[in-house]
């Protein structure tokens, strides 16, 4: 497909998602997807907005998105799997935060205003293999998590089956917007559209009219280990660590935070202290077989809130990036407002606090 309707610029679950829902709604969409790593592949895939506000910022627009966009999630993800062929691992089951002290406890009590309020009786009730020194706990019923490799997976299939197509192993270098649109990719060769979403997550630099530095990465680490019959049931968060069960038989133990390194390197000793954490609060994980360990890089935005929406000056060109550590959370309502957007031109209110347009108006850079 050398022309489109329209292309999208990234190949994460952002952009294939994007793709999917444009190519669904009779759009003819190209996906240019390098195929190299990604914050999607590098994500756990937690679906958990009621543990994210006061903890990562975005304030009030973004805690409503999330959770418009964790509805959505329970709505197309049997569509996902049906049109990508794909079990996603969806499970909507709920995520439980449990505090192994007073000072978790009380970070943990700013997020927690929707949730259920457990004490430490019903939070061993839930997880019986948790340690025994947990304090106390809340439950975010409906929250949840999927599999985000499978989810990468079983959109580049459905973006097909709908009409679209992926174009694999090309990196977008530059797009060129006037009367007319084109991305130029890696080898000069030039792909026409008449629009383009940019959805490259923290590589921003010379795409579009924003500041390069509207977005920036913020690397994060984080390992797997086998699972056992004595694993955490549903995603766990703890102050010092998150562990999300897979349905391969993976537990993801995650994640650090670290600003200013773009490598994809791990560091022993943090991964150590990960694991750590996570043994001490379910011990029977202590000695299980480690199957992996990574790092990824988050786009992340100065003021903690995406960027969706059209470019201030390049008419023709939408944004949908720096989605920081909630990329799969935010695909499916990122997604719908890229389709409205494409659809007839004009934001929704719901993306107004997203506008690319505030790094001007703001200052925000």
């Amino acid at each position: 497909m050398r022309h489109a309707d329209v292309i999208i610029a990234g190949g994460g679950v952002i952009g294939l998602f994007c793709g999917w829902m444009l190519a669904r709604s009779g759009v003819r969409a190209l996906v240019v997807d390098s195929g190299g790593p990604a914050a999607t592949n590098a994500a756990a895939g937690m679906l958990a907005p009621s543990f994210e506000r006061s903890l990562h910022g975005g304030g009030d627009a973004l805690a409503a998105f999330s959770a418009q966009s964790l509805q959505r999630w329970k709505e197309i993800a049997p569509l996902l799997r049906e049109s990508g062929g794909v079990d996603i691992d969806f499970d909507d089951s709920g995520v439980l935060c449990v505090a192994m002290d007073d000072t978790e406890a009380a970070i943990f009590q700013a997020d927690a205003d929707k949730c259920d309020p457990l004490d430490r009786a019903q939070v061993l009730d839930l997880e019986p293999a948790l340690s025994s020194s947990a304090r106390c706990g809340w439950m975010a019923r409906g929250n949840g998590q999927v599999d985000p490799r499978r989810v990468r997976l079983a959109l580049r299939r459905a973006i097909g089956a709908a009409g679209g197509a992926v174009r694999l192993g090309r990196r977008v270098n530059s797009i060129e917007s006037g009367k007319a649109h084109a991305v130029v990719l890696e080898n000069g060769e030039r792909l026409h559209a008449e629009q383009i979403v940019i959805a490259t997550g923290a590589r921003l630099g010379g795409l579009g009219d924003l500041p390069a530095d509207a977005t920036f990465p913020i690397k994060g680490e984080a390992l797997a280990v086998a699972r056992s019959g004595a694993a955490p049931t549903r995603v766990v968060i703890t102050g010092k660590a998150y562990l999300c069960p897979k349905a391969d038989g993976r537990v993801v133990v995650g994640a650090t935070e670290i600003a200013g390194d773009r490598s994809l390197n791990v560091d022993e000793r943090r991964l150590r202290d990960l694991r750590a954490a996570a043994e001490a609060a379910f011990p029977a994980l202590d000695g299980a077989e480690e199957i992996e360990r990574w790092a990824g890089l988050r786009p992340a935005t100065k003021d903690g809130a995406p960027i969706i929406g059209p470019a201030p000056s390049s008419p023709g060109v939408l944004y949908a990036l720096g989605h920081y550590r909630n990329g799969i959370l935010l695909a499916p309502a990122t997604a719908d407002a890229i389709v409205a957007l494409v659809a007839t031109g004009r934001a929704g209110s719901d993306i107004a606090a997203f506008s690319p347009a505030r790094f001007n108006e703001l200052g925000v850079s």
